[in-house]
């Protein structure tokens, strides 16, 4: 039992149509007031009906009386106006800071034990999804309701890294660049590509932008990639470009064991996504910001079929021969970007600037797309819940991590649908 399941109890007044007061009095509850997610009562502005008294005020919930003590609340202004403490065991009577009683509810067997049954079911079980067992075909119609504000609050939960770098760079166009880059990452090596980008400020990528060597130089030498003394022709001439540019600029290189292969295929080492992340800024002259003006997804996806320069045909890693393959990124690649890069800065961008067009057209381009295919889509699937596009996934994804890991479950409107209480209705 926790104060959570007993603040749903109220909010939706699962309760036995009968309730009286500790004291006997008859208690009925007209409005249960407005849930408080801040400091202070658990709901504000109840209307409760005692015996023939209609009173107006705030209620704070327990799971014992006693908690009020335990919390201090009776040496805090806040819970002066509480016309109801609603407890699930009333150990102890509680007064106000005048000696006042305050007039008691006690939940315990005044709500129905199925409800309790299957939340305790959910809560306990260490399945994929908590209500794995509950699950039945007759969510889909919720969930599809629901899919929006999912990807939504995923979008806003992206948006916070972005703003956070708007405070440390103050600069929209090294913010898209660092996560542009940081997207080529594709997870495993996220944090790789953005302390690389980090490193390699956009001033100094536009003065190298003429040119694929150069900029190969100048980003295999950051990434600690070329080694100290390379046997390899190309590798060499990219160190010895490294070592001209590293002192014109004062850079100072990463450390080669951030990036990580273990488990990776071939074509998405490191090694090959840097070159693809060259290719791209050279095409566009390290002048990222013009894909915000492309609206349409397809052309978006084809700026992003970018192939690795020619060494790479017969290398997945510097000095190691393999077969002749051209190294182009493919479609579910490219989608990621648009998915993980584009679309949360449309979306931070509008949200920061209070522009509502960039956040829609983020939306949008969710909508539009193909979503992806990774472990969390495939194993919604198991249980018939697939996603029609790159809005549908996120906002799954969204709720397998924000709702079903932490079991948030009295927030979900599935769990609440489950629980026979849905809010939608």
């Amino acid at each position: 039992m926790n104060e959570q399941f007993l603040q749903y109890i109220w909010k939706y007044r699962l309760l036995n149509p009968e309730l009286h007061a500790e004291g006997g009095e008859q208690l009925t509850v007209l409005h249960p007031g407005i849930q408080n997610t801040d400091g202070g009562p658990d709901f504000f502005n109840a209307r409760i009906r005692i015996s023939n008294t209609v009173w107006a005020g705030n209620v704070e919930l327990h799971i014992r009386s006693s908690d009020w003590i335990r919390h201090r609340h009776q040496f805090d202004p806040a819970y002066d106006n509480v016309i109801l403490h609603v407890v699930y065991e009333n150990d102890q009577v509680i007064r106000k800071k005048h000696k006042e009683i305050i007039p008691t509810l006690v939940l315990k067997n005044n709500f129905p034990a199925s409800i309790e049954q299957k939340y305790l079911v959910i809560m306990q079980n260490h399945y994929w999804i908590p209500c794995l067992k509950l699950l039945g075909g007759n969510v889909s119609n919720t969930l599809s309701l629901w899919s929006p504000a999912l990807a939504t609050e995923r979008l806003n939960s992206k948006s916070g890294f972005i703003l956070r770098l708007l405070d440390e760079y103050a600069d929209w166009d090294e913010i898209f660049f660092i996560l542009l880059a940081s997207g080529f990452g594709f997870r495993i090596n996220a944090l790789p590509f953005e302390l690389l980008a980090r490193s390699v400020p956009l001033r100094i990528v536009r003065k190298n932008a003429d040119s694929v060597f150069r900029l190969e130089a100048l980003f295999y030498g950051q990434s600690g990639l070329l080694g100290r003394h390379p046997r390899d022709q190309y590798r060499r001439a990219l160190l010895n470009e490294y070592r001209h540019q590293q002192v014109k600029y004062s850079l100072k290189p990463l450390q080669p064991g951030l990036w990580k292969r273990l488990r990776l295929h071939p074509q998405n080492f490191p090694d090959i996504r840097i070159s693809q992340l060259v290719q791209f800024l050279f095409m566009c002259k390290a002048e990222p910001g013009f894909l915000l003006n492309i609206t349409d997804h397809a052309r978006l996806e084809e700026v992003f079929q970018l192939t690795a320069s020619e060494y790479w045909d017969r290398h997945y890693r510097f000095g190691k021969i393999a077969g002749k393959k051209e190294k182009r990124m493919g479609h579910s690649s490219a989608r990621l970007l648009l998915i993980n890069s584009i679309a949360p800065f449309l979306f931070a961008y509008g949200s920061a600037r209070d522009i509502s067009p960039f956040r829609m057209r983020a939306l949008e381009l969710l909508e539009s797309i193909e979503g992806e295919e990774n472990h969390e889509t495939r194993m919604w699937k198991t249980l018939g819940i697939t996603a029609g596009n790159a809005l549908e996934s996120q906002a799954l994804i969204q709720l397998k991590r924000n709702y079903c890991d932490l079991k948030r479950c009295l927030e979900c409107r599935i769990g609440l649908k489950l629980l026979d209480k849905n809010p939608m209705k």
